[in-house]
């Protein structure tokens, strides 16, 4: 348990048979692995953090860097990269240590987020690796300075989701889905499409030809963190629970709210608790603007741990926080509905 995160374990094997014949083998594997690493090599670095400070509040845990560590990747289980708009642009070559380090990570049943003014159509042309394949998309345009809202798509995940965008805008590309890829998002006024989906089978993908920064946060579900919690759920990674410690007598020594797994969620979720002594207990969630939405426990309860299960089959998509308050004791966790 004392492991961090991340840890590569070399391992070595000795094989002795009875004859005197002798074997040894070496193998690697990683302990515990990021949710997610964001790599931000555009000069200007005005997308990545935003990234991932939106991954950061809905719980996950990962690493932000300008560099990318290629021989370290197996440490993730989603990448997210940020290569900028013209002029702060920043263009992965083909056949560069980077490029083939994130092939190779697509190849071995990795997630990837990529987006980037021209690494779709122009970087292609000019020496730029062509991640169009691997990302399900066509790309059919150099595209100009014209993005303006941002509209998600009906049946994707990205459903009643609609961004004003303010952020760097100049060349963006058209890009378009291809096989079967979906559309997630496109621009209004003048219409094209520029954002992918892609489940590869072996991988999954998704691919914007703006910066996620520029979206301007609107009413749920039209929200930078409810779209991250979104991709999140498409590439399959959950928030999980830590378990609380036991202490003597079978009772806890401290109040506690777990976050609640999974989450995001769309039918149930499950928080879990604990009172480490006899509370009158209030629990209760609550939407964005603070509005009681339903109030789940409301009672006098003795010590001990508990398991809260929510159905979410009649909640809206969007944020909401529930809410545990004790005479001597008040925390709140974030959660996401997704539909």
């Amino acid at each position: 348990s004392g492991t961090p995160q991340g840890t590569i374990a070399d391992f070595t094997i000795i094989a002795n048979s009875v004859g005197g014949y002798s074997d040894t083998s070496y193998f690697s594997i990683c302990i515990g692995k990021y949710h997610y690493l964001v790599w931000d090599p555009s000069p200007d670095h005005s997308s990545g953090p935003v990234i991932n400070s939106s991954l950061q509040s809905l719980g996950y845990n990962g690493v932000y860097s300008q560099t990318l560590p290629a021989t370290e990747l197996d440490k993730y289980i989603a990448i997210f990269v940020s290569v900028g708009i013209y002029a702060d642009n920043y263009t992965i070559q083909s056949g560069s240590v980077e490029a083939n380090a994130l092939i190779n990570f697509l190849n071995n049943g990795g997630r990837m987020y990529l987006e980037g003014g021209d690494v779709w159509y122009y970087d292609p042309l000019y020496g730029g690796y062509d991640f169009g394949a691997l990302f399900g998309i066509n790309a059919t345009a150099d595209g100009t300075g014209n993005l303006n809202s941002v509209l998600g798509q009906s049946s994707t995940f990205t459903n009643g989701m609609t961004f004003s965008y303010s952020g760097e805008n100049s060349y963006i590309d058209h890009i378009s889905p291809q096989g079967s890829a979906s559309l997630i998002l496109r621009n209004s006024s003048p219409v094209y499409d520029c954002g992918v989906a892609y489940d590869a089978g072996t991988h999954r993908t998704v691919g914007t030809s703006f910066e996620f920064a520029g979206l301007v946060d609107g009413s749920p579900p039209s929200t930078k963190e409810t779209l991250a919690a979104s991709i999140m759920q498409f590439f399959g990674i959950s928030v999980g629970v830590k378990e609380e410690q036991i202490g003597g007598l079978n009772l806890p020594k401290f109040y506690s709210l777990s976050q609640n797994y999974p989450n995001p969620f769309s039918e149930k979720t499950i928080f879990k608790y604990a009172l480490p002594k006899a509370s009158h207990v209030n629990i209760s969630l609550y939407d964005v603007t603070g509005r009681c939405i339903k109030r789940l426990v409301n009672t006098n309860q003795e010590p001990g741990y508990y398991t809260l299960k929510i159905n979410g089959t009649e909640l809206k998509t969007g944020i909401y926080f529930i809410r545990l308050n004790s005479r001597d004791f008040s925390i709140s966790r974030k959660c996401m509905v997704i539909k």
